[in-house]
């Protein structure tokens, strides 16, 4: 059976988001790597950015603070983005779709491991989504991949995970990385 892994962070996201171009040949914790090295230097190639959303677990691992890590059984996880339109949940959508910003000009639709980075000044609204999410609301057979079975890991990730997260991130003033990675 396919499982999706979500691993999320509290993390500065400036910072983060300062590492191409500026210089240096290693960060401490993160393993050198060819990818590393292009992205310290600013040279970033627009058809690989999988190379570099694969540094993100250790860049923020190192640079930021683990938050906890939730399996979810099934795949199609980012067809969840419908679901939150459906529901009338934009800032979850939002969430769920907002793309990796660098490297710019990226080519790659579908970056691996997937990351969504909520900035720390919607996580009230992301908050507000997740108290008004009823999980009985969720609808049977929202898309053609997701199963009932699928919706019952979705409703205890979004009730006892994800508010927990950004909830912690919120009360100290970091912004929420979430990387979705089924390739363990």
């Amino acid at each position: 059976m396919a499982e999706q892994y979500v691993t999320a962070f509290a993390v500065d996201a400036a910072l983060l988001l300062r590492l191409p171009g500026s210089g240096g040949t290693g960060l401490l914790g993160v393993p050198r790597s060819a990818a590393l090295t292009e992205l310290l230097s600013g040279r970033l190639r627009a058809d690989a950015d999988s190379r570099y959303t694969a540094l993100l677990p250790a860049l923020a691992g190192t640079l930021g603070t683990p938050l906890g890590e939730a399996v979810l059984a099934g795949r199609h996880w980012d067809e969840l983005t419908g679901v939150f339109r459906t529901l009338g949940l934009p800032a979850l959508a939002e969430l769920w779709s907002r793309r990796w910003p660098w490297p710019d000009g990226a080519t790659d639709d579908r970056p691996w491991p997937c990351p969504t980075l909520t900035p720390h000044a919607t996580l009230p609204t992301v908050l507000a989504d997740l108290a008004a999410l009823d999980p009985e609301s969720l609808p049977e057979h929202p898309t053609a991949n997701l199963e009932d079975d699928d919706l019952a890991d979705a409703a205890w990730f979004l009730t006892e995970h994800l508010p927990t997260w950004a909830s912690h991130a919120h009360a100290h003033s970091l912004d929420l990385l979430l990387l979705r990675d089924g390739a363990r």
